[in-house]
């Protein structure tokens, strides 16, 4: 998504990093077993590293040759590895700037929800 369309005309952009009044929500549902996930990945990384079984390792999860010869350092594996799967589990949330409404991703990709503030204002619930 690079624009959204509120419906107090306002346009929220999404085209760089860090933005304000943007999230990434993580049901609680997920939370624990996300965090279990990690732990085990993890750990299992580690030990496949010190084995001398990465190669294998990745294998076994998917990955194709062609990731493989992009011959990535351990820090990169992680970071692709870890962050698609939260990838797959967040949801994105926008907050007009304008209205204080709230968007939120639905199961649906690129498909949004809005919530409006009672006070009709832009409370920053998103801001740092």
């Amino acid at each position: 998504m690079s624009k959204l369309g509120c419906q107090c005309g306002n346009v929220i952009c999404d085209n760089t990093n860090s933005l304000p009044y943007k999230a990434a929500l993580l049901k609680d549902s997920f939370s624990e077993p996300f965090s279990d996930w990690l732990v085990s990945e993890l750990q299992s990384y580690v030990v496949a590293a010190e084995q001398g079984s990465v190669r294998s390792w990745l294998l076994s999860r998917g990955y194709t040759e062609d990731y493989l010869s992009l011959q990535l350092d351990h820090g990169n594996v992680l970071h692709d590895h870890l962050l698609c799967r939260l990838i797959d589990l967040r949801r994105t949330a926008y907050e007009c700037s304008e209205c204080g409404r709230l968007h939120v991703e639905t199961v649906d990709d690129n498909a949004f929800v809005s919530y409006s503030p009672d006070s009709k204002k832009n409370n920053g619930v998103l801001s740092e």
